[in-house]
């Protein structure tokens, strides 16, 4: 006898809530995609990230401008290489998921639906250490206050797509909760 897991979805009205939820994640993931992609097809990203880092964090100081002095700037190509990889996977892996969930959720198995959910939740929160790693490192000033310039935008990208991508993440989670703690019935 096989246990099966009942239906764990938005159903009815709601399925459009998620639907508008994982079209975002798409965005995100294409956001992430094409940045990756830019990165590797730039000729000097990779070798020229040690200076780039070096330019943009003059003025920071602290751990994460010790940190950054001591590992990654000296193994900065490496590190340009494990960005764009990093950007590559990730922009894949959030587009895959959550067309995967929109478009096949009813033909995955319970490990496939965990594995969908993993993904995304795994996902969001590399993306996040991601993004606020670069909001640092290019000495940005906190993301929440009023733009120093009167013709700049109020909140950047790089501090947007975190808090996106959080909520993202959360709906993720509260369903792969749901779906691993539903009473298993039998066939």
């Amino acid at each position: 006898m096989q246990d099966k897991r009942p239906e764990v979805f938005f159903e009815g009205s709601a399925r459009p809530l998620l639907v508008g939820l994982l079209a975002v994640q798409i965005f995100l993931g294409y956001e992430w995609l094409i940045s990756g992609l830019a990165k590797l097809l730039s000729a000097d990203f990779a070798t020229g990230l040690a200076g780039t880092l070096s330019d943009q964090t003059k003025d920071l100081s602290g751990p994460y401008k010790s940190f950054l002095d001591s590992v990654v700037i000296p193994n900065g190509q490496l590190f340009g290489y494990l960005v764009t990889a990093g950007e590559l996977t990730l922009g894949v892996a959030l587009i895959v998921a959550a067309l995967f969930w929109m478009a096949g959720w009813s033909k995955l198995g319970f490990t496939g639906r965990q594995l969908v959910l993993a993904v995304i939740v795994l996902g969001g929160v590399v993306t996040i250490f991601m993004n606020i790693n670069f909001h640092i490192a290019g000495g940005a000033s906190h993301p929440w206050l009023i733009a120093a310039d009167p013709n700049g935008e109020g909140v950047d990208l790089d501090s947007l797509m975190p808090v996106i991508q959080l909520i993202i993440s959360v709906v993720a989670f509260t369903f792969l909760r749901r779906l691993r703690s539903a009473p298993r019935t039998q066939p």
